[in-house]
């Protein structure tokens, strides 16, 4: 009596097809010699074929042939709308006595199709509906123009060109990159592809046009990432209900200062005691907590300064609004001082919150500018602690 021929099984595992020598079988599950020699355990549940030739690794070879020739759309058209097994529709669509190679390819082409094909457990599936097929044909053909876009803009990169859509996106590529974004994706490709570091590639393609402007730029893109312009926003007015300070400030900035939030005053000059007044503006009066402006101010926290540039806390016509400008008197939070003039021994402190009123802006770069014939002709700038020699100089007029 002739020995039965090997029994084989190709089953499903981790979304792998594997096939292989079945060594023994109980009701549950199945013992399965692999080609490679390992055996492994495997649930009934998950046994799609059982067959006893070709060969496990020459049906798998088949079957994938066979699955990239399936062509999707006629299988779906086939395909009845109740739910199906895979050598049912091998069979309506290759011919009703397909072969096992045949069935095993029906199944890989449907395994691999989940748009066009739901799985159902156990080999068998179910046709996606129509208009949910359109969707998934239609996400995956943007997906390959994507795609393509990405391999384009990488080989121009490559190449030594930076494309307009990489260089608008330049910092964000590379400070704070989305990485599913298709500009950094190309970054991406095409340094693996050279071989160079993102920075690298980018500088070669011409992206960086100057070293100033690229950490300028990196600096604006981290700190002000939404830009530097402010919203719209609407200051209250100082409050006029504060008593009037009685003296006369002065403030001393650069020229290029417009936040004017400080100033000085002396009183009592030549009189043995000085008092020596330190005010500070306080937009703080006006500003409600929890306003927009508040917010504002919150999320900026201070003005940025640099060399012969600034970017300010809040906008400019905000600003106007509560800085100490000359010939105005705006709320300020003053400090006195009292000492003696000849000692230095102060006799007194007090803070107050007040109206200042400020007499000059003075600008120490351009000292030569502040004698104009305006304000020497101007009596009331002639205020106590005025310099001798500018008091020369107005009876010189």
């Amino acid at each position: 009596m002739g020995q039965s021929p090997p029994m084989h099984a190709l089953f499903e595992d981790a979304g792998k097809f594997l096939a292989g020598r079945i060594l023994s079988e109980a009701d549950a599950s199945s013992q399965i010699e692999l080609a490679s020699g390992k055996r492994v355990k495997v649930k009934a549940a998950h046994i799609l074929l059982k067959f006893d030739k070709p060969e496990p690794a020459e049906l798998i070879a088949k079957a994938e042939a066979i699955a990239a020739t399936v062509e999707l759309d006629l299988a779906w058209e086939f395909a009845p709308e109740e739910e199906f097994g895979f050598a049912d529709i091998a069979r309506d669509y290759f011919s009703e006595s397909a072969p096992l190679t045949e069935q095993a390819g029906m199944l890989f082409a449907l395994y691999g199709a989940p748009h066009y094909f739901r799985r159902a457990g156990k080999g068998r599936f179910k046709k996606a509906p129509a208009e949910v097929l359109q969707q998934a044909l239609a996400a995956i053909e943007k997906k390959k123009q994507i795609q393509a876009q990405i391999d384009a803009w990488a080989q121009e990169l490559v190449a030594g060109v930076t494309p307009q859509a990489i260089r608008d996106e330049l910092y964000k590529i590379l400070f704070k990159p989305d990485k599913n974004a298709p500009e950094y994706k190309a970054v991406v490709e095409a340094s693996r592809s050279a071989q160079k570091a993102p920075l690298e590639l980018l500088q070669a393609a011409g992206a960086i046009d100057s070293a100033y402007q690229f950490h300028w730029k990196r600096f604006l893109f981290e700190n002000f990432p939404k830009g530097t312009r402010f919203p719209d926003v609407t200051a209250p007015q100082p409050p006029s209900d504060l008593p009037l300070a009685p003296v006369q400030a002065y403030s001393i900035d650069d020229s290029m200062t417009t936040e004017i939030d400080d100033a000085l005053s002396v009183q009592g000059l030549g009189t043995g005691t000085v008092t020596l007044g330190i005010h500070i503006a306080a937009p703080g009066l006006a500003i409600e907590p929890g306003s927009e402006l508040d917010k504002l101010g919150r999320s900026r926290l201070s003005t940025v300064y640099m060399p012969g540039y600034k970017i300010t806390m809040l906008p400019d016509e905000v600003v106007q609004i509560y800085t100490l400008d000359e010939g105005r008197a705006n709320p300020a939070v003053s400090l006195y001082v009292t000492y003696d003039e000849v000692t230095l021994e102060v006799k007194d402190k007090v803070t107050k919150l007040e109206r200042v009123p400020v007499a000059v802006n003075f600008r120490h770069d351009k000292l030569d500018h502040i004698v104009t014939e305006e304000w020497l002709h101007n009596p009331s700038m002639l205020v106590e602690g005025t310099p001798p020699e500018l008091q020369e100089r107005r009876s010189e007029l």
